[in-house]
């Protein structure tokens, strides 16, 4: 007879031998970028690959270059990603054609050794169109228009998607938070109708005019908490993720916000059908007027898809469909 143990033991085993279902992506994501008809979904140890609309995988995962994503973004029909590895210290920005097979890349110990030889700087992501070899730790990138803009620890730059650049400039000051600055971080590149808006984690936000880099409005926002996102929607407006597990919501770039809590930290949102929804740790979120809804989760959802929520274990779940208990 099978005591319950066994039982636990054997449905363990099941669930670890399991065929990947349909659906789930087979590495730990640490983000998404959003394009209109693909996204690509990048992994904490540089993995990537193509999603349709729906979630569905397009093509292997490969790992173009063998260190982490710091960000990524799609312009047109190229994903642009940025590479960093702290402890040989070098950086990579490539574009990869999103309408071709991807390939995997060369491996860590080929990085290793080209560090220490002449041909150092040919070792480049796999697939790429172009890519550069960049001479300070990059941040965050964006787009603006039908070109890229990223930021790293010595600029803000504009190229086009063919990596000519159109202007480049320092990183913006706040004069409230001077003290921070060798220790603050641009955590936000975002575009909206009134320009370029880059956003600090110390609560600096600057707006940039994308069509030669002067800055055209400059504020800092004191909300209590470091920024650790931002999001915009053209009907839902601004959507600041905080760090310590809080959000707020502002109409207007240079208008009031409120905040509310949300009991853990959130690490994506989207504006739905007339309300914000989030995912984070452990929980998924909505907010619809000034009212908050919490769902608590098992998992930590690391990013919004359409809807669905991509988990920290690489599976897709309904968003606010893991439990049916409101918390908040």
């Amino acid at each position: 007879m099978v005591d319950e143990k066994s039982r636990q033991a054997w449905r363990f085993i099941d669930w670890i031998t399991r065929p990947m279902e349909t659906g789930e992506i087979g590495f730990s994501p640490s983000g998404v970028a959003r394009g209109d008809d693909f996204h690509v979904l990048t992994g904490t140890q540089g993995e990537v690959v193509k999603i349709d609309r729906e979630g569905m995988l397009i093509g292997p995962v490969v790992s173009p270059f063998p260190s982490p994503i710091v960000d990524s973004t799609i312009v047109g029909d190229r994903w642009c990603g940025m590479w960093m590895d702290r402890e040989l210290r070098q950086a990579r920005m490539a574009a990869i054609p999103l309408n071709e097979d991807w390939v995997d890349g060369p491996n860590r110990e080929q990085l290793r050794i080209s560090t220490h030889s002449t041909n150092g700087g040919f070792l480049k992501p796999a697939m790429s169109i172009w890519h550069r070899t960049l001479d300070s730790e990059p941040m965050k990138i964006g787009v603006s228009g039908e070109n890229i803009v990223f930021t790293t620890v010595t600029g803000v730059y504009m190229i086009d998607s063919d990596a000519n650049e159109i202007w480049r400039g320092m990183l913006p000051r706040w004069p409230d938070i001077s003290s921070l600055f060798a220790f603050d971080q641009i955590v936000g590149i975002v575009e909206f109708p009134g320009g370029l808006s880059i956003w600090s984690r110390a609560g600096g936000v600057s707006v940039i005019d994308p069509s030669n880099g002067l800055e055209i409005f400059s504020r800092t926002i004191q909300f209590g908490d470091k920024i650790s996102g931002v999001s915009y929607s053209e009907e839902g407006g601004w959507f600041v993720m905080l760090h310590e597990g809080s959000i707020a919501v502002m109409d207007k770039i240079e208008g009031d916000f409120s905040t509310y809590k949300t009991g853990s930290p959130v690490l994506d949102a989207q504006f739905i059908d007339g309300s914000w929804r989030w995912t984070g740790w452990r929980h998924d979120g909505s907010l619809t007027g000034q009212v908050v809804d919490i769902f608590q989760r098992d998992s930590v959802g690391v990013s919004i898809v359409n809807g669905s929520v991509l988990t920290n274990d690489g599976s897709w779940s309904d968003w606010g469909g893991y439990s049916s208990d409101l918390i908040v």
